[in-house]
């Protein structure tokens, strides 16, 4: 810049500013970073029945809010993401908490499954314990992936989601109506 020689520590804060600047997505204000809290419950869950000792860090885990993940974060970029975070519009940031919140339910609910398995059954009963993690591990990857949406793509995913869903029962109940019509007009003897 002007002729300057930048030094190694200029090109490393330089490049902490980028990553930090790409920590949040443009397009929700949003940052998936968070979603890592998620991704390791689930990962964790995914492989409890094979690796017990996974028991222990299942059994700690705890959700947290988006706020409080960003404010003890020392990624370049937390403070960003805290700013973009309380200037979110209120709706669409609502619709993004609801689904954490749906999250959290099911995470938790996962871990008092897989504690009370643990409790009564020990390593009795393999078969159960792998049950448990396969239903929670299913059910958290598919919220999982509605927040991950919303972080992706915004509000316009949500809406796009919505309408989409709103085709496909349309194209449900005129597929019904069909072959209603279909039965009654075929000769019965």
């Amino acid at each position: 810049m002007n002729g300057e020689l930048l030094t190694d520590d200029d090109h490393r804060h330089r490049e902490l500013e980028a990553r930090a600047a790409s920590l949040v997505n443009p397009a929700s204000g949003l940052a998936n970073d968070y979603l890592n809290i998620y991704n390791e419950v689930v990962m964790l869950v995914e492989t409890l029945p094979n690796m017990p000792e996974a028991m222990e860090d299942i059994l700690n885990w705890r959700p947290t809010t988006y706020q409080d993940y960003f404010s003890k974060s020392i990624l370049p970029g937390s403070k960003n993401a805290l700013e973009n975070y309380s200037k979110l519009d209120a709706d669409f940031r609502k619709s993004f908490e609801d689904v954490v919140a749906e999250l959290d339910r099911c995470a938790t609910g996962s871990v008092v499954a897989i504690r009370r398995h643990n409790r009564q059954k020990g390593d009795n009963d393999p078969a159960g314990l792998e049950q448990i993690c396969a239903r929670a591990g299913a059910t958290l990857r598919e919220i999982l992936q509605r927040a991950s949406n919303i972080v992706d793509h915004g509000q316009q995913q949500a809406e796009e989601v919505a309408q989409r869903r709103a085709d496909r029962l349309l194209m449900v109940r005129i597929q019904a109506i069909k072959d209603v019509q279909d039965f009654y007009s075929r000769p019965r003897f």
